[in-house]
């Protein structure tokens, strides 16, 4: 199977992409044509300010998949190859509880899908101008979720958030995003991966 994605692309050009691709089809399947409308839906409604992340979910899937809405609370995000059979896997962008990231994972669902894009918060400076306001963008990586927290943990890349009181990842983390170029697996939803590639991974 030709791999549709190439390597290298952000978030917004994942989404981009996809949504390009799926528009151009002369036959899509019934799933690429629910997956567009959804698309379209999701992305027209700009006061969703996670619709981003709901757009990587729902279109960063392998080319067979029957996948058309975004997985309800509680509910597995999606499935990548994995030894030859489809496995569970969490999708995430930027920040977000941990906790409620655990609380997801079982023996058959311990992978996780992350990216991150973000801009910096601005500052003034005592020249007068303005600081900050970098644009910083990763690549989609997967992970076993056990190693995605010792990475986190290792590059400082979280915060407490309180209501309640629990650690998250820090969505606008530089140190986290520059270090995603560098992880050695980078994910691509038409590869078929097996345990081994998650055996002895350098995190850093």
């Amino acid at each position: 199977m030709k791999k549709r994605f190439t390597n290298g692309l952000t978030l917004h050009e994942l989404i981009n992409y996809e949504m390009s691709r799926l528009a151009a089809l002369e036959k899509p399947t019934k799933w690429e044509q629910y997956r567009l409308a959804e698309a379209r839906r999701i992305i027209a409604n700009e006061r969703d300010d996670g619709r981003f992340g709901k757009l990587f979910e729902l279109l960063f899937v392998g080319e067979t998949s029957h996948k058309s809405k975004v997985a309800k609370q509680g509910k597995v995000d999606g499935y990548f190859w994995l030894d030859g059979k489809r496995h569970k896997v969490e999708y995430k962008t930027n920040g977000g509880r941990i906790g409620g990231l655990l609380r997801k994972i079982s023996p058959d669902t311990e992978y996780i899908i992350y990216i991150m894009e973000f801009t910096t918060a601005t500052y003034p400076l005592k020249s007068g101008k303005i600081g900050g306001g970098k644009h910083y963008a990763s690549v989609a990586c997967i992970f076993k979720v056990s190693d995605f927290l010792k990475l986190l943990d290792h590059l400082n890349a979280t915060k407490m958030l309180t209501a309640p009181v629990e650690k998250a990842v820090q969505g606008d983390s530089v140190k986290l995003c520059k270090h995603l170029w560098e992880y050695p697996l980078e994910f691509n939803p038409d590869n078929r991966y097996t345990t081994d590639d998650f055996e002895d991974i350098e995190l850093w």
